[in-house]
């Protein structure tokens, strides 16, 4: 089974913050949605995993690799890791900024017909068939959203690390994104780790979470067993009432009194 194995991973930013000893497995077919406040290190810990970040401590394991071992097309092939802003001076058509994502697969200057299933396939999952031809900047921001998922998609990745995929999207287009990314996820048996701020979200589509404070790892493991009152508690500092129905799922409501 093809794991991303986190050995004591450890990083520190200038101004203070760290990221304390994280130690967890993430495997093939399952989503792990991380979650916490606002600086509790979320996206600092998926960029230790893209390799974006170098941590002070600590090892990544892709699968019997270490991470800092690979090339860097090594890394470009094998991980997926969503952007939330339009590169500057890059405003060219959607199909044409998801065509980049071929790029580490490519010997020649020219696409493969591989390339273009790649890529025509992530367009028609991501339903932005209307809008492969507009500009990025003529894009709102969940248009956008959609648009690097699927740019990430067509790279066609062993690693999902998607910061907040759900960010400027309405309810509909929310629930179709993670649809999708479950089911790719179980399709090609991918390790896939998102980050969320929506406890409701990631009860209903991941496998595991991971609840994080201050750098620190306070629980790991199925959502049921993660997402009690105690454990949002001490990591969001707000009391709160979980209720589990058979069709809502988990309803997570905060008491006010």
């Amino acid at each position: 089974m093809f794991c991303v194995s986190v050995e004591e991973l450890a990083f520190k930013y200038k101004g203070g913050f760290e990221l304390g000893k994280v130690s967890l497995r993430f495997c093939e077919s399952e989503i792990t949605a991380v979650l916490g406040p606002n600086g509790a290190g979320k996206t600092t810990f998926l960029k230790c995993l893209a390799r974006i970040l170098k941590p002070l401590e600590g090892v990544v394991y892709i699968g019997n690799k270490e991470l800092w071992s690979l090339s860097l097309n090594e890394v470009a092939k094998s991980i997926g890791f969503s952007e939330v802003e339009v590169p500057q001076g890059f405003n060219v058509k959607v199909v044409d900024f998801i065509s980049t994502s071929r790029y580490p697969h490519m010997r020649t200057f020219w696409e493969t017909e591989n390339d273009v299933e790649q890529i025509i396939g992530s367009i028609k999952r991501l339903k932005l068939e209307s809008l492969s031809q507009r500009k990025l900047e003529e894009l709102s921001s969940g248009e956008f959203q959609r648009v690097i998922i699927a740019k990430i998609l067509a790279k066609n990745p062993k690693i999902l690390l998607l910061d907040e995929p759900t960010l400027h999207l309405d309810i509909k287009y929310q629930l179709e994104i993670l649809k999708t990314i479950s089911e790719i996820t179980k399709e090609k048996k991918l390790v896939t780790i998102i980050t969320l701020h929506d406890l409701k979200l990631a009860s209903l589509f991941a496998d595991k979470v991971v609840l994080l404070k201050n750098g620190k790892v306070v629980a790991f493991g199925k959502p049921n067993e993660v997402l009690t009152p105690e454990n949002i508690e001490r990591v969001y500092e707000v009391k709160v009432k979980v209720i589990r129905d058979k069709e809502a799922g988990m309803i997570i409501t905060p008491l006010i009194k």
